[in-house]
């Protein structure tokens, strides 16, 4: 009997549901809400002697030099609901915020900052909001910062990569003396620079590349500055001396340049100026010949590094026979220039030259930034007077996380055990008609409560990691509650025959979500107490539905099992066998009045095997093959829709309540292997049986594929041993032992009186 008889006619999947559910909601009522009573944290409001009020502001509130921006401002109200005026404090000189006012029912307002005149600075800024409550003024802090910047000024960072062998003094000094003019150029057109310089050398004769060095950049490091003084001053003490051959370092200077500290939104310009090819790149290891210039490969890797710096552009001063810094300039983003190094030395000068270089950063640099817009200042996070629960809408006071998180596991875990519990005994009933043992329901409990300990930490941790986000805080219940369910659904495929464990996970994944939006569902509006119990009842209910309903769909042959006109159940087949028979503990299939075990149906290379225990014979089985064995009538399902296909073959004779099958089937006789649930049967002994049929084909069934041969015949069973003399005091049917007197004793396996 698969069900109690007043749910005997519903589908397993509605059948395991109601288990489900009634498993959830009886762990959920019991348990759980004890648990929640007992371990509870205190309650944020009950945790506050008096109204209290929390405030934020947008973490950056960007302004300009001169003008105006505004921003957002949140509040959070405990214990009242009156207005809440919100000030500023600490502001910087030149910087003006004037205060707020939330007011009665609302959360959240916008402030307008203003400047006049201030100066370019970062600041940190003290917000304060204050409300009155009846007798009492209630306060909160928060904190933001003023970014205080010209929007107007397009940025620029420049790295001179300078040549300062023997024959480039008059570059050393025309570079000193021209920055004067090209930082005035930069002021008057309002571009915001910074410039640096590496100079180079010959590293092949242990002359090192020079990085300037300013005051003010961190750790003493290579580094820009907007100090056009400072910049002339450290270019002054540069010396031009030594280079060997011809051929410099100019390659590795360039990548030394590319690491520099560029800002995110300047223009980025690196100037090379040299008299000199490229020398090969000095390496670990590398060596170099007299006037070896650097080889196409290399010029190549540098250009490549040029292009991921997302250089703008690479100028190039040097003589016109010099053609070897051309894939540099074609790497960066813009059209970069070459001048003519003997053409700037003979006329007014380098420093003239970098006054005029000057208007031609400034107009690519604007032409970067062409709108300077500000940004808006963003919106305020939301404050925070406690923490929540993934199954409470309750407040609770700070520094709850951890009780949380604890009580959260808790209160799943009893949840998801009862369920699993229910769901192992409810299959084990379907399919045996009796309950498992004890230790069965123990491991069912088992995997139930590490399955919900596990997932009610996670999904409680998840909640915490982003609880100020509504859409986020419903994704992690999500996520919580389905890890929940996933991880029971897995737990019951170890009790499912032939279900996958990710066809488990799939199924008690998908109850899992939808108990998580019952709870979403209905806690708002019945409370938290009603919210969860309907929570647990629809956990268990959707877990033990979706995971019948995912055995069902991924089938690919399972038996029909009848026990009588309106009693039917179904059993998956797979390599695992399912047995069928009357020892009910030993069986998956209990067959009243049958043989401790009558027959196995397991599927191998791809077909369908029916095996009758007792005289140790196999013979392949299509779909719609029936056979009864005690009181049920099995039949083979495999979707193929095809009939069974009859083939002439001396039937085995009904041993232990085992009837002659209905259409009788081929079966090749051959010793079988001793297996451990064989040792109710008495040992075969040998016999000489006559010539076996040969063996027939049966049909493919639905994506099952045919083996590639027959297995010959093999010698024939051996006729059993004589049965021992019955016990006068047993059952005539299954030989079970009964108190009382004769013609009075009742055998509950069989159900009759004898």
């Amino acid at each position: 009997m698969p069900a109690p008889k007043l749910l005997a006619a519903l589908p397993k999947p509605v059948l395991f549901g109601l288990y489900g559910a009634a498993a959830g909601l009886l762990g959920a009522l019991v348990f759980g809400e004890l648990l929640y009573l007992a371990l509870e944290p205190p309650r944020a409001a009950a945790a506050r002697p008096e109204p209290v009020v929390a405030v934020a502001a947008s973490p950056e509130i960007p302004v300009p030099v001169t003008g105006t921006n505004t921003f957002g401002v949140e509040v959070a109200r405990a214990e009242f609901d009156g207005p809440v005026t919100v000030r500023f404090e600490n502001l910087p000189a030149g910087v003006a915020v004037a205060p707020v006012t939330v007011p009665r029912g609302e959360t959240k307002a916008t402030a307008t900052v203003t400047a006049r005149g201030a100066a370019v600075t970062v600041a940190p800024v003290r917000v304060v909001a204050e409300a009155a409550t009846g007798d009492k003024t209630v306060t909160a802090a928060g904190a933001t910062r003023v970014v205080v910047l010209d929007p107007s000024r397009p940025q620029a960072d420049i790295v001179f990569v300078l040549d300062v062998t023997q024959s480039m003094g008059w570059a050393i000094n025309g570079l000193r003396d021209g920055m004067g003019g090209f930082a005035e150029h930069m002021r008057r057109e309002k571009v915001d620079f910074r410039a640096g310089a590496v100079a180079f050398r010959d590293l092949f004769a242990r002359e090192p590349l020079e990085s300037l060095r300013f005051r003010g950049v961190k750790g003493g490091d290579p580094g820009l500055t907007d100090d056009a003084a400072e910049f002339s001053r450290e270019v002054g003490k540069l010396t031009a001396v030594g280079g060997g051959d011809d051929p410099e370092s100019t390659l590795d200077a360039v990548l030394a340049a590319c690491d520099y500290p560029f800002r995110k939104g300047a223009t980025k310009v690196l100037v090379v100026v040299t008299d000199n090819p490229p020398k090969n790149l000095f390496k670990q290891g590398a060596t170099t010949e007299r006037n070896q210039t650097a080889a196409a490969d290399e010029v190549r890797e540098v250009a490549d590094r040029v292009r991921a710096a997302k250089i703008d552009f690479v100028h190039v001063v040097t003589l016109p026979q010099v053609a070897a810094y051309r894939p540099l300039q074609d790497a960066a983003l813009g059209k970069s220039q070459t001048f003519d190094l003997g053409r700037v030395a003979r006329g007014t000068g380098f420093n003239d030259l970098v006054s005029d270089f000057g208007r031609t950063v400034a107009t690519a640099a604007a032409a970067k930034n062409p709108e300077g817009k500000l940004q808006v200042g963003g919106e305020a996070a939301k404050p925070e007077l406690g923490q929540k629960s993934l199954q409470s809408n309750t407040e609770y006071a700070r520094g709850s996380n951890a009780r949380l998180a604890v009580l959260s596991a808790l209160w799943t875990g009893a949840v998801a055990g009862l369920v699993c519990l229910a769901l192992v005994a409810g299959q084990h009933h379907y399919l045996r008609g009796t309950l498992p043992a004890a230790g069965g329901l123990v491991t069912g409990f088992a995997g139930g409560l590490a399955a919900g300990l596990i997932g009610g930490a996670a999904g409680q941790g998840l909640y915490l990691l982003a609880p100020d986000n509504r859409f986020l805080s419903v994704a992690f219940q999500l996520v919580g509650w389905a890890l929940l369910g996933g991880l029971a659904g897995v737990g019951l495929s170890l009790f499912i025959p032939n279900l996958k464990r990710v066809h488990g996970l799939a199924g008690g994944a998908a109850g899992g979500v939808a108990g998580a939006v019952g709870f979403i569902a209905v806690s708002p509006a019945t409370g938290d107490v009603a919210g969860r119990l309907v929570g647990g009842l629809l956990l268990g209910f959707c877990i033990g539905l979706m995971v019948a309903v995912v055995e069902a769909a991924f089938r690919r042959a399972w038996l029909e099992v009848r026990f009588g006109e309106r009693e039917t159940i179904t059993v998956n087949l797979g390599p695992e066998p399912v047995k069928v028979g009357g020892d009910a503990p030993h069986c998956t299939v209990w067959a009243r009045g049958a043989a401790p075990l009558a027959l196995r149906y397991f599927v191998r290379n791809g077909q369908v095997i029916c095996e009758d225990a007792p005289t140790r014979t196999e013979a392949v089985v299509s779909e719609g093959d029936v056979r009864s064995v005690g009181n049920v009538r099995l039949t083979v399902r495999t979707g193929a829709g095809a009939a069974a296909v009859p083939v002439p073959s001396r039937p085995a004779a009904p041993t232990g309540g085992l009837t002659p099958p209905a259409r009788p089937e081929p079966t090749r006789p051959r010793p079988a292997p001793v297996r451990e649930e064989d040792d109710l049967l008495p040992m075969p002994m040998p016999a000489v049986a006559p010539k076996p049929a040969a063996p027939v084909k049966a049909p493919p069934i639905g994506g099952l594929t045919s083996p590639a041969r027959p297995e010959p015949p093999k010698a024939p069973a051996a006729a059993p041993k004589p049965a021992a003399a019955r016990d006068p005091d047993a059952c005539p049917t299954c030989g079970r032992k009964n108190p009382g007197r004769p013609g009075a004793r009742y055998c509950m396996v069989c159900d009759h009186t004898y």
